[in-house]
């Protein structure tokens, strides 16, 4: 079963919805671990207890260690390693996924959901105004333009696929006497010649309305570079 890139996968690890390939991938997926082969433990690696009839093995999920039931219990979604259902984790995993759980379910939603901004070339050009939001698949930001720039260009910017973000750097500014973020500008690479580097400024509108987004793009860039370090 095949559905936009995606396709059904079912292991002894649980039903997962995996990409056909890495152009479909999410940048925040992490690698499904290899298991610990049950022939090479004997006791739990977290309270060391001996396995046997009435002490069974459980696999982490996402680290893939061998525990005893209690200390393998916690069920938790795991979006990263594109898990159905919710799986099998050790303590200290479970912490891990638990904070990813929230950071899906509310900061990956209000990204997608969009901001408005006014969007610059390299040369600080006005290219047009735009409300900017994360795809649904989380591996792009995207542009919906609501008001073009009167200039010469007539190009819309292009997409930024996440993976091809090389730089990064926020602006912040004063609001009634707090500082806050209100723009960010990003370098990537062309999806379709990769020495060719794009640049964007992105400057909020309405500076309170698109702080929230900001600070969720914020975050989400964090955890993209979190990720390439594994």
């Amino acid at each position: 079963m095949k559905m936009e890139g995606r396709k059904l996968s079912k292991s002894a690890s649980g039903l997962r919805v995996i990409p056909v390939s890495d152009a479909y991938a999410s940048p925040f997926a992490l690698a499904e671990p290899a298991w610990v082969p049950d022939n090479e433990v004997t006791t739990c690696c977290s309270c060391n207890k001996p396995f046997g009839f009435f002490n069974r093995k459980h696999h982490c999920r996402r680290c893939g260690q061998c525990f005893c039931d209690q200390c393998c219990h916690h069920v938790i979604s795991l979006k990263r390693m594109y898990f159905v259902d919710p799986v099998r984790h050790c303590y200290d995993c479970a912490v891990t996924s638990k904070a990813e759980e929230e950071f899906y379910n509310k900061t990956m939603k209000l990204l997608v959901a969009g901001s408005d901004f006014a969007v610059h070339d390299k040369s600080d050009e006005l290219i047009g105004q735009y409300k900017c939001h994360l795809t649904t698949d989380h591996r792009y930001i995207q542009f919906h333009e609501f008001k073009v720039a009167n200039t010469s260009s007539e190009l819309k910017p292009p997409r930024v696929p996440l993976v091809k973000i090389t730089e990064v750097k926020f602006a912040t500014c004063e609001v009634e006497d707090e500082k806050i973020p209100c723009g960010f500008t990003v370098k990537f690479k062309d999806e379709e010649d990769s020495a060719i580097i794009h640049e964007l400024k992105f400057s909020s509108i309405d500076k309170k309305a698109s702080v929230h987004w900001l600070a969720c793009i914020q975050k989400a860039f964090k955890l993209l570079y979190e990720t390439r370090e594994k």
